[in-house]
């Protein structure tokens, strides 16, 4: 279950080589969502350098808003950076984040 809350900077891991293809930041969270706007990409892998038009259908399909489900696991996702890394709750953070790059092992 993702823990991740408004202002956590996140990544997307390929799966296989474990390298980001998307980072972006949560812009809200409730109990069962979050939304994230992606804010680059990994341009290597989306091919931008083979073609104009490929710059063009990254910029319009990659950098969108996306909802999330917290209960949803099959989506690789890790914590970059935390908003809320202060006092208990940081403890919680930290705990989250290292469950999240386990989870990529």
């Amino acid at each position: 279950m993702w823990n991740f809350r408004t202002g956590d900077l996140i990544a997307q891991i390929h799966p296989a080589i474990k390298e980001p293809l998307k980072v972006g930041i949560v812009l809200k969270d409730d109990k069962n969502t979050f939304m994230v706007k992606w804010t680059s990409y990994n341009k290597t892998f989306f091919m931008e350098k083979e073609h104009d038009i490929y710059s063009e259908l990254s910029n319009s399909y990659l950098l969108t808003n996306v909802q999330f489900y917290r209960k949803n696991s099959d989506v690789d996702l890790l914590l970059l950076s935390s908003m809320y890394l202060d006092g208990k709750k940081g403890n919680k953070r930290k705990a989250s984040q290292a469950n999240s790059e386990t989870n990529l092992r």
